[in-house]
């Protein structure tokens, strides 16, 4: 019973995330292909849409894993709607790549699907700023909407910093999503959530840095997930329609809150080592195995 796998690469993906990945897919799939989004041929006729590479139809695959970020937002909707219209597997939907790259979008799904998390709000026009300064008060975050890895994100202590960074944001005519600051944290909870499976991570941010992001030189150490974290990370997952992600959570008076979702996460290898993406390519060669069953 042969398997095969299609992981699709980003603009933005790490090499060494990328070779991970390849390595594993190797000892637990029998055919193993990467494409970056940016060399696939989008073709539509007969009510159909077709994904090829070098000749070769991608849709033929049994698994088709897209790591594809909001930077590949016009690509990666097109390729995303074609795999939910094929037989493939995917592990992650349209919707949830639609959602997940906006943060407000994110809040606001999980809000409503009774989620905890922090007060957000939305706007494009720094004149509506002083309402989500009410809602919040100051020290508040700020977040472009296009921001990721930590990226686009600022800590709003006054309203003389507030105008001048709203001032340059509107120059650019960049949508913001502003949250409640959760004081006296330099660490939060990753949550990669794998089909059933949740790997829960404690990050920490370096000295000085109230983000806890890895790639800004934060560090990360595994721990026991409560019945909290589990409840709450796998509903997310659930609610946004993803079977790989990762869930962030913040403790806020003695509760924990979502303050992201990630569609694309990175695997902490300097931390973890290879087992995030074990976990992974675990669950996608089961899900091959109950594909090919079927059948």
């Amino acid at each position: 019973m042969k398997k095969s796998i299609l992981i699709i690469g980003s603009k933005t993906s790490k090499k060494s995330t990328i070779n991970m990945l390849l390595e594993e897919a190797k000892k637990r799939f029998d055919s193993v292909l990467f494409v970056p989004i940016d060399k696939i041929l989008i073709q539509t006729g007969d009510g159909k849409t077709g994904l090829f590479y070098k000749g070769n139809n991608l849709l033929k695959f049994d698994i088709i894993y897209p790591r594809i970020s909001s930077k590949d937002a016009l690509l990666g909707e097109a390729v995303l709607k074609a795999i939910q219209q094929s037989d493939a597997y995917c592990p992650v939907t349209l919707d949830a790549f639609h959602i997940t790259n906006h943060k407000f979008f994110t809040s606001q799904k999980l809000s409503n699907n009774s989620i905890p998390g922090v007060t957000s709000t939305l706007s494009i026009s720094p004149k509506y700023a002083d309402f989500a300064v009410n809602e919040t008060g100051y020290p508040f975050v700020m977040k472009l909407i296009s921001g990721f890895a930590g990226k686009g994100v600022v800590l709003i202590n006054n309203k003389e910093q507030m105008e001048s960074i709203l001032d340059a944001v509107h120059l650019f005519e960049e949508f913001i999503c502003t949250q409640r600051f959760i004081k006296g944290k330099n660490s939060d909870i990753r949550c990669y959530v794998i089909g059933d499976y949740v790997i829960a991570v404690k990050r920490t941010g370096k000295k000085g840095d109230w983000r806890a992001n890895i790639s800004r030189g934060g560090t990360a150490a595994m721990l026991n997930p409560t019945p909290e974290m589990l409840e709450i990370a796998k509903k997310s997952a659930e609610i946004l329609g993803m079977d790989i992600c990762a869930v962030d959570l913040m403790e806020f008076k003695k509760k924990l809150v979502v303050i992201e979702v990630n569609f694309m996460p990175g695997p902490f290898r300097k931390f973890l080592g290879n087992t995030v993406v074990q976990e992974w390519l675990r669950l996608l060669s089961d899900k091959a195995e109950n594909k090919k069953a079927k059948n």
